[in-house]
């Protein structure tokens, strides 16, 4: 890694302006670092129970261990990371009393989030038929991995979808909040539902949703919103609750 001498060329005389050019190039990469493990965990790509390491993760983005170990810790702050008795790092595994809480939360919060983003986009038609067309195309690819039964993608594409609806809402607290959970639900999900198979996954709600953007019904998206979160949910506790080791 090329030291702040190398970037500004301009030696000691440059000292404290090259500790500031320091700080900005490790919070940006930080936050890479960050943003990459945060698409891992939502979208389920990262197993409960793997170990993560400073190392492995400063070698694999290329960054010093500084910024790795800086995403971790943010992580482990809202419990999608679990620090061991013994300073091992592992993503945070799942327990009957995590997962009743988590759902209880998204049904509260994630209708909550639809409605927002409905508010947002209300009297502005280019950015209603940019979202309605963006959540048609991700609900495409999505009943395509159900019928494929590929799990990657769907969680994948799962994620997107509503993600890419919240992320409408303009609702920076609630999408932080929401972002938490399903940090720490994400892979979990994805265990699950590679058990399962996919077939249990057709009755989603996602066209209703998509269907009451168009019409601007906010009743309709709430419920339509909560029933999905419900059916997800509870498609998982049907099966005997196995905490992935």
């Amino acid at each position: 890694m090329a030291s702040v001498t190398d970037v500004t060329g301009k030696g000691k005389q440059a000292a404290s302006g090259g500790n500031a050019i320091a700080r900005e190039a490790g919070g940006v990469m930080h936050e890479h670092v960050y943003e990459k493990l945060r698409e891992g965990l939502i979208s389920g790509q990262l197993a409960p129970g793997r170990t993560l390491s400073v190392r492995r993760l400063a070698s694999e983005f290329d960054v010093s261990a500084m910024p790795a170990r800086e995403a971790i810790r943010r992580l482990v702050a809202i419990g999608a990371l679990e620090l061991t008795d013994t300073r091992r790092v592992t993503i945070a595994k799942m327990s009957v009393r995590k997962f009743e809480e988590i759902k209880v939360a998204r049904l509260e919060l994630e209708p909550v989030l639809a409605a927002f983003a409905l508010d947002a986009i209300a009297g502005k038609a280019r950015e209603k038929t940019k979202l309605i067309r963006t959540l048609t195309k991700i609900d495409a690819l999505l009943n395509e991995a159900i019928k494929q039964g590929d799990v990657t993608d769907y969680t994948k594409c799962n994620s997107d979808f509503h993600f890419e609806l919240y992320k409408a809402s303009d609702a920076t607290v609630l999408l932080g909040l929401v972002e938490s959970l399903w940090m720490q639900f994400g892979p979990f999900m994805r265990i699950v539902i590679g058990r399962l198979g996919t077939s249990c996954l057709v009755d989603d709600r996602h066209k209703e949703i998509i269907e009451a953007i168009e019409t601007g019904d906010k009743d309709t998206l709430r419920a339509a919103l909560r029933a999905d979160v419900l059916h997800g949910m509870e498609n998982i506790k049907a099966v005997d609750f196995e905490v992935p080791s």
